[in-house]
């Protein structure tokens, strides 16, 4: 989601350098176009910089942290996922809002009605399909897997023991013939 997110930010980043509004053109449809475009490159460099942070911190927390931190990793990032969704439909959108009114200032009239409305059409497209496939995956918070039985597994339950015959051999001199404490 951030990668896409970072592509549809350079695509406004070059429609606000690179696009030149004639002068004649109507201020409302001026003021749209820049006001999708900001609010298209707003949304998605948030989105970049939350799946960034998310996967920076999620993945840390995961894989260094204290014990029960894993749970704490995959739960968090769970609840960050529709906020993060959010923010990217968002910045989609608006992108295609941007098109639209960008068809609206340079194309004549037939055109342009007929570009908005396949534009329209893809962004009626994109939001069903993205409802459809939430609907299709989503599930209860009850429903979800909660890490109990991995926990609570023998293997987990050795451990400890495991790390205190590690520290042990450790302490004893490591590599060295010792009989007290073999190799684990």
């Amino acid at each position: 989601v951030g990668t896409q997110a970072a592509v549809l930010a350079g695509f406004t980043v070059t429609g606000l350098i690179e696009f030149q509004i004639p002068t004649e053109t109507n201020r409302v449809l001026q003021f749209m176009y820049y006001f999708l475009c900001i609010t298209s490159l707003g949304m998605n460099l948030n989105c970049v910089s939350s799946t960034t942070a998310l996967s920076v911190f999620g993945t840390g927390l995961a894989l260094r942290g204290p014990d029960g931190s894993m749970v704490r990793a995959v739960n968090g990032m769970y609840q960050e996922r529709t906020q993060i969704f959010a923010t990217f439909g968002v910045g989609l959108m608006s992108t295609v809002g941007a098109a639209i009114f960008a068809s609206l200032i340079i194309m004549r009239i037939e055109a342009a009605a007929a570009c908005s409305l396949v534009l329209l059409y893809c962004a009626h497209r994109i939001y069903t399909q993205a409802k459809r496939i939430f609907t299709r995956f989503s599930f209860e918070e009850d429903e979800g897997v909660s890490f109990d039985d991995i926990l609570s597994a023998p293997l987990v339950n050795m451990l400890p023991k495991v790390r205190r015959h590690v520290q042990r051999y450790r302490d004893d001199g490591g590599g060295q013939e010792n009989e007290k404490t073999p190799f684990v």
